[in-house]
């Protein structure tokens, strides 16, 4: 299994920007010191309550500080921006790194981001659709002519092209069935966000899966998963935690209206009940959490784990001691041969 740490943001336009890149930086350092392989940064637009960096040049900074790990784009707004520009700056990125680029699109939820691009959502899917498509043209090292609905390339040559080939890896971040199964057609993997609960996982997994076999694509390819995870002296503690740290960030999601786009599968975002709490969260000592982890990993073929140890409110020293706890006690757990098989 490869891990990656999610370079989350937890700061608002009221802390020094100093601040953010420095924690960051030792997130991040220390991250690959423990073992973990990638680095994930995600994309909002004019988030007042967060400050969302952009990630390319974002992770174009923080790799220089942890060179060995993977540069993971998790996610851009893929139906927001033009698939020409991203198409080389990702290509950018992945040059600079050597080759450690992961790109992660999704279609974008929130309407004011919409509004102030002055893009209709109902274009959301389309634009998506071919700008993926594109890219991939863009990438494939060919001369490129592309005659879409909404964007026109005329036999183009790129001169900038990733190092990887064929290209990097694409991964489509989503949490309903029409997103999975554009993720089984269109990418190399579904990358789940952290709201489905546990039995929903399960679920949109087989959809993946059965619209890969549709298709007659690999079925054994990576499978990236975002669960939210609190450690603790025991599962009670760890519950306590988990709703403490998890109520500040998920009124900003219901604020920006993902609470909307989310299916049944996803449960009541933002719930604070013991049982929304123990369906969505893995939860209890570092022990606990390797054998529910290894569930995912030897039930549903999880290949990647992406771990979140900042919350909104929760001081960076507490950040750390869940990144240590995971890093020394998990991580060995899970690449060693200790037998853990339990379920979230």
């Amino acid at each position: 299994m490869k891990f990656g740490v999610l370079t989350t943001p937890v700061w608002g336009r009221e802390t020094d920007p100093q601040i953010q890149f420095a924690q960051h930086r030792e997130l991040v350092r220390v991250a690959e010191q423990l073992g973990f392989g990638a680095m994930v940064a995600g994309q909002h637009f004019l988030g007042g309550e967060l400050r969302y960096y952009q990630p390319v040049p974002y992770l174009t900074h923080l790799h220089h500080f942890a060179p060995t790990m993977d540069v993971t784009i998790g996610l851009i707004l893929l139906s927001l921006v033009n698939p020409v520009e991203l198409a080389e700056q990702v290509a950018t990125l992945d040059a600079i790194t050597g080759g450690h680029a992961v790109l992660c699109v999704g279609l974008g939820y929130s309407d004011h981001e919409f509004r102030a691009f002055g893009i209709p959502r109902e274009t959301r899917v389309k634009r998506f659709e071919e700008g993926l498509e594109l890219i991939k043209a863009l990438w494939s090292g060919e001369e490129v002519s592309f005659n879409g609905e909404l964007f026109q390339v005329d036999r183009a040559f790129p001169a900038v092209q990733p190092v990887q080939r064929p290209r990097p890896p694409i991964w489509i971040g989503g949490q309903g069935e029409k997103a999975i199964r554009r993720a089984a057609r269109m990418a190399d993997a579904w990358y789940t966000p952290p709201f489905p609960t546990h039995e929903g996982l399960a679920r949109l997994r087989q959809v993946f899966l059965e619209e890969r076999a549709k298709y007659d694509l690999p079925l054994d390819g990576a499978f990236p998963v975002r669960r939210e995870l609190v450690m603790a002296g025991s599962r009670a503690e760890a519950r306590a935690l988990a709703r403490e740290r998890s109520k500040a960030r998920y009124d900003v999601y219901l604020k920006w209206g993902l609470g909307n786009r989310l299916d049944n599968d996803a449960g009541a975002l933002g719930s604070q009940s013991d049982e929304d709490i123990d369906s969505h969260f893995i939860l209890g000592t570092p022990e606990d959490c390797a054998e529910q982890l290894a569930g995912l990993r030897d039930d549903l073929g999880m290949t990647h784990f992406m771990f979140k140890p900042q919350w909104l409110g929760l001081p960076h020293a507490e950040a750390m001691k869940q990144l240590e706890l995971f890093g020394t006690r998990v991580i060995p757990l899970l690449n060693g041969t200790e037998q853990t098989g339990a379920k979230p």
